[in-house]
């Protein structure tokens, strides 16, 4: 009777891991905060190299998936997130934004770069740095507070401080590139101190090759403020 026992205890363990060890093929959609799907998602089985990708649609299927198995959903400039597979054949995920690695996303030119990669060619002077000291123009609400960026006042009645990032940079003239709101304006004697919201400053030719010789001496960015307009009730 005991031996009995034994066995049919034996068959239920076997039975178990049996049932345990199948594997299933796990398919779903992977898509953002707003629903829209994400295309190039990947998701991947920890510790392994079994792994696949979104189509366009955000839709993936992925085989030889056991339930102890941990999935890892993953997506450029989100929040990656880890699901144990189970028994679920459908599993559907929504990726979080990181706000982590969208601050290491920096805006040059038309384009972005990784921050890693240019790091100390861009200084940025916020709208409290400029309102920190009374100035007449912008260009002064400069001084001291870029690193490579001098800016020197003639003394001249009504002429503009004369700005120059890292130095003299070519034979006649030295003097940056001033592009406010992606428009190349002349300088930046007439704008408002109170009126900007932010300046970048790019230094060398990894972030001002977009703008070719123009950038040569440099660029200055400027951001301004934006109006809210309120809708009449």
């Amino acid at each position: 009777m005991i031996k009995l026992k034994h066995a049919v205890i034996a068959c239920l363990v076997m039975i178990g891991q049996f049932a345990y060890s199948q594997t299933s093929t796990v398919s779903g959609v992977v898509s953002d905060e707003s629903g829209t799907p994400l295309p190039g998602a990947t998701i991947l089985v920890s510790g392994t190299t079994n792994g696949t990708t979104t189509d366009f649609d955000g839709n993936y299927s992925l085989s030889n998936i056991n339930p102890a198995d941990k999935l890892v959903f993953s997506y450029i400039g989100m929040t990656p997130q880890t699901i144990t597979a189970g028994t679920k054949t459908s599993i559907n995920v929504s990726l979080q934004e990181d706000a982590q690695a969208l601050d290491e996303v920096v805006v040059v030119g038309y384009g972005t770069q990784s921050r890693a990669e240019v790091t100390g060619a861009i200084a940025t002077v916020g709208a409290e740095e400029l309102s920190a000291l009374p100035v007449a123009s912008a260009d002064q609400a400069l001084q001291g507070r870029a690193a490579g960026v001098t800016v020197l006042n003639t003394g001249s009645p009504g002429s503009a401080p004369v700005v120059r990032i890292r130095g003299l940079g070519t034979m006649n003239n030295n003097d940056p590139l001033y592009v406010i709101d992606g428009i190349i304006a002349g300088g930046l004697g007439d704008l408002n101190p109170n009126d900007i919201e932010s300046i970048n400053i790019l230094k060398d030719a990894s972030t001002t090759a977009i703008y070719g010789s123009l950038g040569s001496n440099g660029v200055v960015m400027v951001t301004t403020k934006k109006e809210i307009v309120l809708e009449k009730p």
